[in-house]
């Protein structure tokens, strides 16, 4: 009778969610075998009466008994759970992404574990690891922004080396074997300057991205590109080479003012959120005194005093697009070697207008 009266209040912490069922907790509830509760939960009770399945099923249910995935990722080698590795979820850009992943991931019944790394490679690392130690099937992967070219060929051969399959997304490294999920930054770069061209501006200065991602490096050379096409000489001193953060458009508009430019390109929304603040406290209005661009066309960009011209990126779809990429890997045995590249949009707002003589 003792006995009873803790297995009653069990019950009612297992049905709330409190304690944990288990397969023994169920046989002792219905007074069947541990086996025959084992076959009737893994759908192998062929021989097994179906009355008694009903009483297994339905007290399983009562219970609200889950199996454990780390078990069950044991006996079958798969947990179906992935890993996605995020350099800053507070940027909107990066939890738009973090979303397309998750509503993916939630479709195909699969489950995710987020990480971020707050930028910082050292948690790459870590955070690889840590992965790798929970058993995750594969590892959906955006490198931390002080990642030099070394440091992320280190993070990308520590996944080869424990054998997890993974995708890249956004951020990408030269030399790097394997699948790649980003934008065509370069056409994206070179839209958002050929818009400033068709404008009349011919002094476009620029804030970059960090030259050792080649996302950075591809919208510069779409700049040089349409520059060109203008038969505009390229003037590297028209470049300020910043961060993907509001602090480097901070600095780069009070380095591009002393330059005498008519517009401003930023290479992502932050970066010109920093340019927009900066250049209002020097006095200077947008579009009037200079133009602006951004990219990635977050939902600030849209309700900003001045609303921002900026490249769109479909970047909910590119974390979709991820996860069936890598589970198509998973279930393959082959992360292919491929770059997915999503076409950009240009978006064209009030921070831009024809250019005027001073």
């Amino acid at each position: 009778m003792k006995y009873r009266i803790i297995r009653d209040k069990n019950i009612e912490l297992m049905r709330h969610g409190t304690l944990r069922t288990t397969i023994k907790d169920i046989a002792r509830y219905t007074g069947f075998s541990v086996t025959t509760i084992s076959l009737v939960l893994n759908g192998k009770a062929k021989k097994i009466p179906k009355q008694t399945k009903d009483v297994i099923l339905e007290a399983a249910d009562r219970l609200n008994y889950h199996p454990n995935q780390v078990a069950v990722g044991l006996v079958k080698k798969r947990t179906n759970t992935i890993g996605l590795i995020i350099s800053d979820v507070s940027n909107v850009f990066f939890s738009n992404l973090a979303k397309g992943v998750e509503d993916e991931c939630r479709r195909q019944d699969w489950n995710l574990i987020l990480c971020n790394t707050n930028d910082k490679h050292s948690r790459d690392i870590s955070y690889i690891q840590v992965l790798a130690d929970k058993g995750v099937d594969g590892i959906l992967f955006c490198m931390a922004l002080d990642s030099s070219k070394k440091k992320g060929m280190e993070s990308i051969g520590l996944m080869e080396k424990l054998k997890i399959p993974f995708v890249m997304i956004d951020r990408f490294l030269e030399g790097a074997r394997c699948c790649f999920v980003s934008l065509n930054h370069e056409l994206g770069g070179y839209m958002a300057t050929e818009h400033l061209l068709k404008l009349g501006h011919r002094r476009i200065g620029c804030v970059t991205g960090p030259d050792v991602l080649e996302d950075s490096m591809a919208r510069l050379t779409g700049y040089k590109k349409a520059l060109a096409e203008y038969e505009i000489d390229f003037e590297p001193s028209l470049l300020y080479h910043g961060n993907y953060d509001r602090e480097s458009g901070i600095n780069g508009a009070d380095y591009l003012v002393d330059k005498d430019v008519s517009a401003i390109f930023a290479f992502n929304d932050m970066c010109a959120y920093g340019v927009y603040n900066r250049l209002k406290r020097l006095g200077k209005s947008v579009p009037e005194d200079i133009s602006l661009v951004g990219y990635d066309n977050i939902f600030f960009s849209e309700i900003l005093d001045v609303p921002l011209t900026s490249v769109e990126q479909p970047v909910y779809e590119m974390g979709v697009e991820a996860v069936k990429q890598l589970i198509d890997g998973i279930n393959s045995g082959n992360c292919a070697e491929k770059s997915i590249l999503f076409q950009p949009r240009l978006i064209v707002r009030e921070s831009t207008s024809e250019y005027k003589e001073r």
